[in-house]
Order: structure tokens, then C-alpha cells, then sequence
């Protein structure tokens, strides 16, 4: 399915390097950062430890919180989104606070653009507040440019999951749109077009739709969450919350579905690792990156016997899988 698949091991060189958990993964050139929770590590591409960045406080060039993050390599710069100071932050790689982004719109969802340029996303109906909604561009300012995807101004019932944005290749983003049209756009710069729409059988009441009240009928709701795209490969996860989850992974260029999980009642841990494939966390300029904790692997035999070197004291296994 892929060109090669590389297995990271993230080195433990101490307290400093202790990653707890993995919830994004940016891999450019010979560095990997790894999010986890509210600080940043960065990685050489062979897994060595070279710093961690946490500037979570009060004051000039401090975050409260990490709900995102993004790179330029052209410029060196890191971006955190803030939601509580409403802000995207900008950081030198070397840690050094640049400037900071006031956002004018509540935002999930977020990515910079080669040129600097911002996209921000949010799924959710404001009465009486004039947001944004569906999907923007804006310039390095963060002033608005252009609505690029729009959604039905009466569709209130919605999933807040994050992502929403994926960088498929560094000049095309990819968006996943919600649960009242359910398409997958893409965005070049220049245009925006539909790449496909999810079909399912499951239909929310009109009176749902346009309720602000979420996730009152389980049984008859749904939504899509953890979307990631590269070239090839799409994935995403569709729920009805109360009685399936299935996992979907679609191969593009046959438009067929490679791989499907599908739970109904409890989740059950084993069947999602009945085969060695890694929880999929995130995707950049053509690769898909999942991983292992050690505790996932140290307590399976099969597990250990793939990962002989893990301990209960070693850092996450990441693996790109990488299309060339």
C-alpha cells in the first residue's frame, strides 16, 4: 500500500524528553515535533531528543492552551493556536516568540499556507454573533480575505472534533466538511472543489438540524471525526455515538476501502489490534503518521515481540507511512 513504511523510536533522554502522549506529528526535513497535550518536542529524524517547548503561562508570547499547530519551514516559524486568547502564536524553531495573531472568529481548525496566509475552519451556527463559519482565508494578519467553503446557514447540529484541515501536499489543503453535506473539498490556492461526499443511512430529524441541542438521540445521530488525506489515502472515522464507530480508510485511486472497523456496543480494544496497525494521529505532505505507546506494547506478546527494545519507561513508536 505504501512506498516504505519507517518506524521511529522517540528517545527517552530524561524528564525533559518524557512524551505522555501523542496528539499531532509534523515531520519535515530531518525534524519530527510531536504534540502532546500542550507542549511541543522536537525530534532529529531518526528519533533523538533536541528539545521540548512549553510556554504555557500569562504574559507576552505565552499560550494557554494548544488546540493546533503548523509549520513554515520557509520562514522557520511554528504556529500554536490559542482559543482562550483567541490568538495564533508564532514561534522561531528556536523557540523565540515572533508575533501574535489576533483571531476575530471563534476557529477549530487551522493551517498556514506557503505563502504565509491562514485558513481557519469552524463548524458551529452563532445566532446573534456574526463568525465565520465553514471555511476562510485570511492574510499573516489573520484579517479575512475570502469565504471559501460555506455551510447551510440552518444547520445547526454539528461535531466539533478537530481535524478539519489537512496539508495533502505542501500547496494543497485538504477539508472535511460537516454533517449537512458531508463532502471532502480540496484547496489549491486558487479554487476550491469537491473530491467526494460520504453516503450513510443515517439521517438526522429536521428538527435536530436546526436545533442547538446535540447528541440527544444517540441511536439516531451521527458525525465524522479524525479526518487525515494524503495523495492516495483517505481516512476518517463516522459515528453514531451510541451503537457504531466505524473506522474508514479509502485507497483514491480505485475509490475502494482498504480498511474498515466497525464496533457496535462497547469499544473493544482487541478487535481494533487484532492486526499490528497503529492508531492514526496525522497526516502531512503525503505521509500518515501513526504510533504505539509502550504501554500498548509491553503489554501484548505479540506486541513485545515487534518492539523488543520497548520498555515501560520508553517513549511512543512513531511510523510514516510514506507514499514515495
Amino acid at each position: 500500500m505504501f512506498a516504505r513504511v519507517d518506524t521511529v523510536y522517540l528517545e527517552n533522554a530524561g524528564v525533559e524528553s518524557i512524551v505522555p502522549s501523542v496528539d499531532e506529528v509534523l515531520s519535515f526535513g530531518d525534524t519530527i515535533i510531536v504534540r502532546s497535550a500542550n507542549t511541543l518536542f522536537f525530534f532529529d529524524g531518526r528519533g533523538k531528543f533536541l528539545r521540548r517547548f512549553d510556554r504555557q503561562g500569562k504574559g507576552t508570547g505565552n499560550y494557554r492552551i494548544i488546540e493546533r499547530f503548523d509549520v513554515l519551514p520557509a520562514k522557520g516559524e511554528f504556529y500554536v493556536m490559542d482559543g482562550h486568547n483567541n490568538s495564533i502564536f508564532v514561534y522561531g524553531f528556536d523557540g523565540s516568540f515572533r508575533r501574535n495573531i489576533w483571531i476575530d472568529d471563534f476557529v477549530t481548525d487551522f493551517a498556514v499556507l506557503p505563502d504565509g496566509d491562514l485558513l481557519f475552519a469552524n463548524p458551529i451556527r452563532y445566532t446573534g454573533r456574526n463568525y465565520h463559519r465553514g471555511l476562510w482565508r485570511t492574510g499573516p494578519d489573520g484579517k479575512f480575505k475570502e469565504q471559501l467553503v460555506e455551510f447551510d446557514p440552518e444547520f445547526a447540529h454539528v461535531s466539533i472534533n478537530n481535524p478539519y484541515i489537512n496539508h495533502i501536499t505542501p500547496d494543497l489543503i485538504g477539508f472535511m466538511g460537516i454533517e449537512d453535506n458531508d463532502k471532502f473539498y480540496h484547496y489549491n490556492g486558487d479554487s476550491v472543489s469537491v473530491t467526494c461526499r460520504m453516503v450513510t443511512d443515517i439521517v438526522i430529524p429536521d428538527e435536530l438540524k436546526r436545533s442547538d441541542k446535540v447528541f440527544t438521540n444517540p441511536e439516531r445521530e451521527y458525525t465524522k471525526c479524525g479526518y487525515l488525506e494524503t495523495p492516495r489515502y483517505l481516512y476518517f472515522v463516522n459515528t453514531n455515538y451510541g451503537a457504531n464507530l466505524m473506522m474508514v480508510f479509502v485507497d483514491k485511486s480505485t475509490w475502494t476501502t482498504y480498511r474498515m472497523y466497525v464496533y457496535t456496543g462497547e469499544f473493544n480494544m482487541d478487535k481494533l489490534t487484532r492486526e499490528p496497525f497503529p492508531f492514526l494521529v496525522s497526516s502531512y505532505n503525503g505521509t500518515l503518521v501513526g504510533f504505539y505507546d509502550s504501554g500498548m506494547i509491553t503489554e501484548s506478546e505479540r506486541f513485545s515481540a515487534l518492539f523488543p527494545t520497548i520498555t515501560a519507561e520508553s517513549n511512543p513508536v512513531l511510523l510514516f507511512f510514506r507514499e514515495n
